[in-house]
């Protein structure tokens, strides 16, 4: 798949060690093995039941999805472009997502 990101500050630290510079070593690791993992797959589908527990998310977040980079920390992401251009018969068709846009990293128990 290809990974576009929200913020320059994310595009900037995700490919390299900036990331767990600036996240710190557990949770930069897993922010690095996430977008691995996404740009090995052809499609959304390829991690629905893979490690990271990916999952849409609901209320104001309807149109993103985030995977699990530990217990409290998650990594929010949405499909990139138009949403409707994903969406087979009133959900999301994950088969149909191949582009993705990372839009932060999230601590949920902080909020």
């Amino acid at each position: 798949m290809e990974v576009q990101y929200t913020k320059k500050a994310l595009k900037k630290m995700c490919p390299d060690w900036q990331c767990i510079r600036s996240f710190g070593d557990i949770i930069g690791r897993k922010i690095l093995q996430r977008v691995r993992e996404f740009k090995a797959t052809n499609c959304l589908e390829d991690l629905r039941n893979a490690p990271g527990r990916h999952e849409e998310l609901t209320g104001n977040k309807k149109t993103q999805l985030s995977c699990r980079l530990t217990a409290n920390w998650r990594l929010i992401y949405r499909p990139f472009g138009n949403w409707e251009e994903y969406l087979e018969n009133g959900g999301l068709s994950w088969k149909k997502v191949d582009k993705i846009e990372i839009i932060e990293v999230e601590d949920y128990h902080n909020n």
